[in-house]
């Protein structure tokens, strides 16, 4: 992946390995996917949203465009009118 967005540093509780590897969230769920060095999002699932142009997981990838955060603030907005009623 040209522009993998993070980089993910594994630790082996049993041994000294340690793994490198290179990483982007999915702006709809905040799920963390591993990229294997030399391939494309499409070849592991991923693609960027055609809505918001970030990088979505294969899980979420072609299933609309509904970006995390505003997923928190509806929660938020929820939460808030649920105190207001007393509940």
């Amino acid at each position: 992946m040209r522009n993998p967005g993070g980089y993910g540093i594994t630790f082996q509780p049993d041994s000294d390995k340690v793994q490198e590897e290179d990483t982007f969230t999915c702006c709809h769920c905040n799920r963390i996917v591993i990229v294997p060095p030399f391939k494309s999002p499409s070849d592991i699932g991923g693609w960027y949203c055609t809505m918001c142009d970030k990088p979505a997981c294969q899980g979420c990838n072609g299933k609309g465009c509904t970006p995390f955060e505003k997923k928190l603030e509806e929660i938020e907005r929820r939460d808030q009118f649920r105190r207001s009623i007393g509940i």
